[in-house]
């Protein structure tokens, strides 16, 4: 009988297949202050995987600038999470993508406090 690896058997398992992607110069630039960004999507093929992976990372290798904004709602799921960003405001009219880097849901109010960081 053939045995299976037991790292392999785990991510059979899982509820979600995992794929890690580094860059290293976005290592050595953020060092231990680096966000790890996590997302489960509908994402069903490694090549998909890799290629989302490759877009986050190339979204954060350029100058980045912080945005706070107050919306409708609340955001507390996007966070850690790239995504694109339709508002009235601040060059945003296009949409701009955007990593998720802090929430405040106000569940009173409906409105959520958003921390963002997006290209120069």
């Amino acid at each position: 009988m053939t045995t299976v690896d037991p790292v392999f058997a785990q991510w059979l398992m899982d509820q979600a297949r995992w794929h890690v992607a580094e860059d290293a110069t976005l290592k050595t630039r953020w060092g231990e202050t680096a966000e790890t960004s996590e997302r489960v999507t509908t994402i069903a093929t490694k090549a998909d995987a890799e290629a989302e992976a490759a877009r986050q990372l190339d979204f954060m290798g350029g100058p980045l600038v912080e945005d706070e904004h107050l919306l409708k709602g609340q955001w507390a799921g996007f966070l850690g999470r790239v995504i694109t960003l339709t508002i009235d405001k601040l060059g945003y009219d296009a949409g701009i993508d955007v990593f998720v880097i802090g929430v405040e849901d106000d569940y009173a109010a409906g409105t959520s406090r958003v921390r963002v960081l997006r290209r120069l």
